[in-house]
């Protein structure tokens, strides 16, 4: 722990981030073309137009965002940080045997060593795309050395991160789980006293804890272990994330096999038992009903869209408008890069919009606004953040991302944030700040020098494991006939 809060002790200037297009999505949405943002240490003091931009002297660093887009760090509400290491190998898989054949066969093999690897290359794949801030969902059983070892090295590399370590025990469908349940909720409290707040609040805990209908049907999840859970997350005042309405719409496999089993969504599920509030985080959620989404509003829990996920494996397309529309707060997420390989919220952004348009037969339904919104104070409100992170203005953490505009893909800037979000990548980022330290500029990280030596290791590593897992097969290379 105490290596943990040296990592993130150096001193922190004044940053002073001058001529640049800078959307605040504060309370006035306030948006300053060739405007400035002043940082005073880890802390955002001023931010306006051109004409208030104070004189350079007394900064120690000075960004000029000429040509640039100047915008809340973006909050990535969805993440299994180790997939990074089987990312491209699961083409054509629907969910349910992704999960089964693929997913569990790898977990088998996962060491800390290779947590932790994975950790420095997920900080780096979100902060070279503008990502400060991500929620990683912990899908494996984690002890204390594996909780240590996801967390230290995005300390190391400057991410922000919300660890949601799960919340398991030894179940009927899970019987060689070491702790039983008053044992994992007294480790579950162990790591919060251990990692809450730790690096000047860099590192933030939550539970991560399965509700859905096929967890319980196997087993692997309890009625007792759902109630003991919530109970322990509202005392902590911690999230709580979980996967709910999604897979694929199979009467033999999938959401619908278990809805005619149960006559449940989850959201009914958690409303009957009375602990649906703003503590869960819902992810996914693409067979949400109209129900579900009234039930959703009235309590002020929060939806986390991924909607690359949601394509790539092919079960649907959560209507989000709709749920948006109703009133419920709605963020976004990747999900994990062996789901669907990307970390890229700047996609997610285009893609929540795109696939909205599509559903609804309508181009109005998802504005540029509202999806950076999503990205950003949207996520931070979801999260319990929303007095320190996801806007720029005075007083919140200096978590910045500063895209560069000036790219033929991009072209005219007629509407810079149009352009950002529909032309632009999350690779045009020049600069991230986090806690006003800067992260990443032009392609490198100042705090992580061994960048490509990591992602090498990772590419060895994951072959290794994916080969002992029986998965070998899966690097070769089928052409569609």
């Amino acid at each position: 722990m105490e290596e943990v809060q040296d990592a993130w002790r150096d001193r922190v200037g004044h940053t002073l981030i001058h001529s640049g297009y800078v959307v605040t999505v504060n309370s006035a949405r306030d948006v300053f073309p060739g405007g400035f943002v002043a940082v005073d240490g880890a802390r955002i003091v001023s931010t306006g137009p051109s004409q208030d931009t104070p004189p350079v002297d007394g900064f120690d660093e000075v960004i000029d965002a000429s040509g640039c887009i100047v915008v809340p760090g973006l909050i990535n509400m969805h993440q299994h940080h180790w997939y990074t290491l089987f990312k491209g190998l699961a083409d054509g898989y629907e969910l349910e045997e992704w999960f089964t054949g693929f997913v569990l066969p790898l977990m088998a093999h996962l060491s800390d060593d290779a947590m932790r690897l994975s950790s420095y290359v997920a900080a780096m794949e979100m902060l070279a795309t503008g990502t400060t801030c991500s929620l990683n969902h912990s899908v494996t059983p984690t002890t204390p050395g594996t909780v240590r070892a996801t967390i230290e090295p995005q300390v190391e590399v400057g991410i922000r991160q919300v660890y949601a370590k799960e919340l398991r025990c030894r179940i009927r469908g899970n019987p060689t789980h070491p702790l039983s349940l008053p044992e994992a909720l007294a480790a579950f409290q162990e790591e919060v006293a251990r990692w809450n707040g730790a690096a000047d609040g860099l590192v933030r805990t939550a539970m991560a804890m399965e509700t859905n209908a096929h967890w319980v049907a196997a087993g692997m999840s309890t009625e007792e272990l759902i109630l003991e859970g919530y109970a322990l997350a509202r005392k902590l005042d911690h999230r709580i994330t979980g996967h709910a309405m999604t897979g694929t719409y199979s009467l033999e496999k999938g959401f619908l096999k278990f809805f005619r089993e149960t006559g449940r969504t989850e959201v009914r599920y958690l409303m009957q038992l009375g602990i649906l509030d703003p503590h869960w985080l819902l992810i996914h959620g693409v067979h949400v009903t109209e129900v579900d989404i009234e039930h959703m509003a009235r309590v002020g829990c929060s939806l986390v869209y991924t909607p690359t996920a949601e394509t790539k494996v092919g079960y649907g397309i959560t209507p989000v408008s709709n749920v948006h529309r109703a009133g419920v707060n709605v963020a976004l997420g990747t999900d994990g890069p062996m789901m669907d390989y990307s970390v890229d919220m700047v996609e997610q952004m285009k893609l929540c919009s795109l696939t909205q348009h599509v559903r609804h037969l309508d181009p109005t339904r998802m504005p540029p606004e509202r999806i950076l919104e999503m990205a950003t104070i949207n996520a931070a409100k979801a999260l319990g953040l929303e007095a320190e992170l996801g806007s720029l203005e005075a007083g919140k953490r200096a978590d910045i991302a500063i895209f560069n505009l000036k790219k033929p893909h991009v072209g005219v800037l007629h509407r810079p944030l149009s352009s950002f979000l529909y032309a632009g990548r999350g690779s045009d980022a020049h600069t991230v700040l986090v806690d006003g330290r800067v992260v990443f500029r032009e392609g490198g990280f100042p705090r992580f020098p061994d960048g490509a030596r990591a992602i090498a290791e990772a590419e060895r590593l994951g072959r290794s494991i994916a080969e002992k897992a029986g998965l070998g097969h899966r690097f070769a290379m089928a052409w569609p006939r």
